[in-house]
Parts: C-alpha cells; sequence; structure tokens
C-alpha cells in the first residue's frame, strides 16, 4: 500500500491575507520561502475564518466546528465535552502528531490531552517572552505549564531583551507593546524557538515508520511584534501606502467600533504611526517566512520533503490601520476575516471557492484516510486542494463574533457582492462590495438597499437555523425590524 502523506500544518497568528506577496496584493511585504510553496503548490484565494479571535478559531481548527458549536467563544472557554479532536483523530490513524508553538486550543487541556504524542506548547495565552524580557511592558507569560522557551534560551546562554518598546497615548492600556526590537540573535527570538522545535519534532517523526501530522504555531505577526535586526529595520515607513479605509470616520457604524480605536490610543500618531507599526509587523511576517524555510530545509535534508503536505495559514487577519483600528475585535471586515491558505504537495492549480479554515480538520482526516466521527461544519477540501474539483459550489461564508474586550454577539454573511452584519444590540451593518470594497459605507438603512437587505437577512438566517446557532431565536424575531 503506498504510504499516506505526512502533513505539517503551519498557523501563524494574527497575519493578514496581503502580506503573504504570493497573492500579489503588496508589493512591500515579502515572503519568499512561502511565495515558493505556493508557484510549487497552490493557494486558495478566498479562505475564511470563521471567527476573527485566536482561541475560537483554533479550536474550529481541533474540532471541524463553528465556535458556537464548539464552545470556545472567547481567549477563556474551553472545548465542550464529547467533541472529537483532530489530535485523537489522527493518532486512531496511526499517525505520530506532534506539536510546536503557541496553543491557545484550549485554557486546561494540554496538546498530551487532545491526542498529541509530543510537544512544548506556550499554554494560555502564552507570550513567552512576558517575565524573559526584563523591559517588556506586556506581561500574559504561559501559564499552567514551564515556559518552554525560557528553559530554550537558558540552555543556549541566550540572554536576550528589547528595547525601543512602543505603546499607545491611552494612559488606561499602558500594558501592551505594538512592537519592540529585540536586542539578540535570530536564534534567540521565539519564532526561531517555534521553528528549531518543529524541526526536532519532524527529526524524531521521520526515524518512525509511521507517517506524521505536526501542527506548528507562531507567536507573530500578532502584537507586540518583537524582532529583531535585520527584520526590524527591514521595511521603510514612508514606502508604505496609506490604507484606503483610513479615512473611516465611524459615521453610521457601530458605536464599538469608535470605542476600540480610541482603547488603543493611535490615533493621534496619524497613519505615519500606523505605518511604523505597519513596517514592524512585515518585519515579523518574513522572520516567520524565513522559519518556514527552515523547516523546508529539514524536510528536504532528511529526504521526505516530497512525501510530505505543507499547510500555511492564520488564525485571523490584522486590521492594522484598515478602518483606523489594529487587531481584530467586533467588526467584520475582510482585513481580519480573510486569510491566506496556501497548500504544497497536493495539487498545482489555485482555486477560488470559498473555503473555511475549521475545514482543515476534515480535509486532514482525508489525507489520513479517514472521516470525522460526527458531523462537522463544512466538508474537506482535498479534493479542491487536488484539483479533482474547481468548485465546492459554495455561494457565501458565514462568520461570528462573541466576545474580545467586550461580549457584543455579531453573525455575518458575505459573498463577492454584499455583506451583510447583524449586530445583536446595535445597528447592522450592510456593504456593497461593488461600490464600496473598502466598507466604509454602510447602506444597512438606505431606502434604496431595503430589498438587498432582505436577502441577505435571509442568508443569514438561513445559516444560522442549519448550525442550531443560538443567536437565531432573537434575530429570527427581529429581523423584520432590523
Amino acid at each position: 500500500m503506498k504510504k499516506r502523506k505526512n502533513v505539517i500544518l503551519i498557523l501563524s497568528d494574527q497575519q493578514r491575507y496581503d502580506t503573504v506577496s504570493a497573492y500579489r496584493l503588496n508589493d512591500i511585504c515579502k515572503t519568499p520561502r512561502i511565495d515558493a510553496l505556493a508557484e510549487e503548490g497552490m493557494k486558495f484565494t478566498n479562505a475564511f475564518t470563521s471567527s476573527a479571535i485566536c482561541a475560537p478559531a483554533r479550536a474550529s481548527v481541533m474540532t471541524g466546528l463553528y465556535p458556537h458549536n464548539h464552545g470556545v467563544i472567547d481567549n477563556f472557554t474551553d472545548i465542550q465535552e464529547g467533541i472529537p479532536l483532530l489530535g485523537d483523530c489522527m493518532k486512531a490513524q496511526g499517525y505520530f502528531c506532534g506539536y510546536a508553538g503557541k496553543w491557545h486550543v484550549s485554557p486546561f487541556r494540554t496538546p498530551e490531552e487532545c491526542g498529541f504524542d509530543e510537544g512544548k506548547p506556550f499554554m494560555g495565552y502564552g507570550f513567552p517572552g512576558s517575565g524573559v524580557f526584563s523591559q517588556l511592558k506586556f506581561d500574559q507569560p504561559p501559564t499552567n505549564a514551564p515556559n518552554h522557551y525560557e528553559e530554550y534560551l537558558k540552555a543556549n546562554r541566550f540572554t536576550p531583551d528589547i528595547s525601543h518598546g512602543f505603546l499607545g497615548n491611552n494612559p488606561a492600556l499602558q500594558i501592551q507593546e505594538m512592537y519592540a526590537k529585540h536586542e539578540g540573535p535570530v536564534e534567540s527570538t521565539i519564532e526561531y524557538y517555534v521553528a528549531q522545535e518543529a524541526n526536532r519534532l519532524i527529526k524524531k517523526a521521520s526515524e518512525q515508520e509511521e507517517p506524521f501530522f505536526i501542527w506548528a504555531n507562531f507567536w507573530g505577526p500578532h502584537s507586540p511584534s518583537i524582532v529583531p535586526e535585520p527584520y526590524y529595520s527591514m521595511y521603510n515607513p514612508k514606502d508604505i501606502k496609506e490604507h484606503p479605509s483610513y479615512k473611516e470616520t465611524f459615521e453610521n457604524k457601530p458605536y464599538g467600533h469608535y470605542l476600540s480605536e480610541k482603547m488603543w490610543g493611535l490615533g493621534d500618531y496619524g497613519w505615519e504611526g500606523f505605518a511604523d507599526i505597519i513596517s514592524k509587523y512585515y518585519g515579523h511576517c518574513t522572520m516567520i517566512d524565513d522559519m518556514v524555510g527552515m523547516m523546508v530545509d529539514q524536510l528536504k535534508a532528511l529526504g521526505i520533503y516530497e512525501d510530505t503536505i505543507i499547510i500555511y495559514s492564520a488564525d485571523h487577519g490584522d486590521c492594522l490601520g484598515a478602518h483606523k483600528l489594529i487587531e481584530k475585535g467586533a467588526f467584520t471586515y475582510d482585513e481580519i476575516y480573510r486569510i491566506p491558505m496556501v497548500v504544497k504537495g497536493a495539487g498545482t492549480q489555485d482555486n477560488e471557492s470559498f473555503v473555511y479554515l475549521q475545514e482543515l480538520m476534515p480535509t486532514l482526516l482525508d489525507i489520513a484516510g479517514t472521516t470525522p466521527q460526527k458531523p462537522v461544519d463544512g466538508q474537506s477540501i482535498l479534493p479542491l486542494m487536488m484539483g479533482e474539483q474547481v468548485s465546492n459550489g459554495r455561494t457565501e461564508v458565514y462568520g461570528e463574533y462573541h466576545n474580545h474586550f467586550y461580549v457584543s454577539r455579531q453573525r455575518m454573511v458575505r459573498d463577492n457582492k454584499y455583506q451583510f452584519t447583524f449586530n445583536e444590540s446595535e445597528k447592522g451593518e450592510l456593504y456593497d462590495f461593488e461600490k464600496d470594497p473598502y466598507q466604509l459605507h454602510n447602506v444597512c438603512y438606505d431606502e434604496s438597499y431595503q430589498e438587498i437587505k432582505q436577502v441577505y437577512a435571509e442568508k443569514l438566517a438561513q445559516h444560522m437555523n442549519a448550525t442550531n446557532d443560538p443567536a437565531r431565536i432573537w434575530f429570527n424575531r427581529i429581523k423584520a425590524f432590523y
């Protein structure tokens, strides 16, 4: 019997779709090693996360379900009992399962408790530089487990720190840098540690008979972007053009958008300030790209590159100055819901189908030769990867938000023409992509769009009803008046 393919899933955190240069949407940020994977393989051009919050998105990869079905609705809740987990399912198929880097799937269960044979995760929110870099204000270290990154630094006699930490000017939020300069060699960075730990697992797995599944998770480019030279100075802020949606006024938008902008305390810096943040974020993306290259080089050195499928994606994106916002939250903009998804080792034809991040779960099981034990929210996209199908027939995607900074159940449905967003206790949003590609003008209550609004409200209701979304009860009762 032909040996089943090894699989490496590489997930970055909060990486915007247009920062992977293979998509040719950004002529500044460079990711040549990921581009090479896309050139040899394929990429999805309409991949979306079902929730633009870290833990809900990652738990969706683990379960194949929407957050309202797996139970992780914010960064602190846990997966409901009785749901089959990706690690357990792959292990049951005879795969060696390894895990490296940021976890953030469950605040309580370790990778080993989810089916992984071995791994050194960053548990909890898990920023391993917290408490290690003496000059860092951001203080959310790994919890309920050792800080494996700190142990790595001590074992290799690295003593890095940070300088040039940049925070916004909100006096109530002087606790999280947007970026900082890593004072130490590249080998002492968090991302290098993740790559070398993934390589350790790859080497160990290659010495065994069974195929392997390794899930490698980088912290970045999630803020704080802490990068050393040459990445820290690699991109000139003056070269970064103002995002078209930076002209956002928040007129006719949910009030939470305005409050989120104020919370981060970046408005006074103008676009030049955002460009400065973006330049470090881009440097972080390129550093991660080099770390991906390290893993590719390891596979080639071991002679198993051709036997391995590599999937590169992200849990969600980052506004990064779009709409005057940073990071993610209770806003359903494309900059945070659309994600990169590059695949090497399956097919070679790019695909435009709408696909979900959580569909990687049934896809990986498909590669392993099995199917989910229970129904999931989606289907295997392996036939699309392989070029066996041109389209999955999906006409729109659905997204959800529950809680991050503040509680606000939010649901979204969008296709390539319109996007409708239900904000449970705030005004709704409707965007006309053909006239307004950057989602600046909310036409939800424009009389000329009422028929279109009704159509998309019904599409949303159908998704909510079909997936047993608890928010459907309120929406169905008030959608005629919303």
